[in-house]
């Protein structure tokens, strides 16, 4: 059953993420061919009017995977189609699972499009040397692989991001199993527990770091002058926490759904 549930929220958000898809996409191919020729005044303006597009699509993409996973758990949860939803033979741990596999699959989808549409717009030798220079002028401070560094910065967005995201779902929970101003608390609630997340991030590394002088050092130092391998460590250590803070709190989850949904 839960195949059939991720099917049907699968197409929800097909049908809501593919004209960005489709748009950045577009733009970056007409950035790409408008800076190809000898550029006129006119060309020079449209090449910048469809940069500002790329960088738009960019954007939209990463907020409305955000805001439209937040959208189908609202209101295949709580809202009119929740009666139809909780008719279904289906447990309450397949509901939020199909959920949060939806929002998995298109985070991740959203980023390689993300990706391509930079690489399709602006890639040039040129281009990616001057990123590379940029690069290496931040990491040969820290004396650190350029490549760690990209890596790394990626996973780390991806996984902050996401797990933003079920700090909504769960503020949503904790929401709209109040009486009134639902969707008010459901934002304070979201908010405050991805404060809460991010702090017992820091907090975690910190008692990390009593155990790892090279980790404490980067509480304590103001220079950039560290050892490479406490970056290392903490890059890891960060991702570690994050996921197993998107585990813990996906349980959490599962447990309050448990005790009842209240359908407005």
């Amino acid at each position: 059953m839960l195949k059939k549930l991720l099917k049907y929220d699968l197409k929800y958000m097909i049908k809501n993420m593919s004209v960005f898809y489709i748009l950045a996409i577009f733009f970056a191919i007409t950035t790409r061919l408008l800076s190809l020729p000898e550029q006129s005044i006119m060309i020079g303006i449209l090449s910048k009017i469809s940069s500002g597009c790329v960088i738009a699509m960019i954007a939209n993409i990463i907020i409305n995977v955000m805001m439209r996973s937040w959208v189908r758990f609202r209101d295949s949860l709580y809202k009119d189609e929740a009666y139809l939803t909780h008719t279904l033979p289906v447990t309450k741990n397949d509901l939020y699972n199909s959920k949060l596999i939806q929002t998995l699959i298109f985070f991740f989808v959203g980023f390689v499009i993300v990706l391509l549409t930079l690489f399709v717009a602006y890639y040039t030798p040129d281009t990616w040397r001057i990123i590379k220079e940029y690069v290496k002028s931040i990491t040969t401070g820290f004396n650190m692989s350029t490549a760690f560094f990209i890596i790394m910065a990626i996973v780390l967005i991806f996984l902050e991001l996401f797990n933003a995201i079920q700090c909504g779902f769960l503020g949503i929970i904790l929401g709209y199993k109040r009486n009134s101003g639902k969707l008010g608390f459901s934002v304070l609630y979201g908010f405050i527990i991805y404060l809460v997340a991010q702090t017992l991030v820091l907090g975690l590394v910190f008692v990390y770091g009593l155990f790892d002088s090279t980790v404490m050092e980067l509480f304590k130092s103001t220079t950039i002058s560290i050892d490479v391998n406490a970056f290392k460590v903490l890059a890891l250590i960060a991702s570690i926490l994050y996921i197993v803070i998107i585990f813990s709190m996906s349980i959490i989850c599962k447990k309050l759904l448990n005790k009842g949904v209240n359908v407005e």
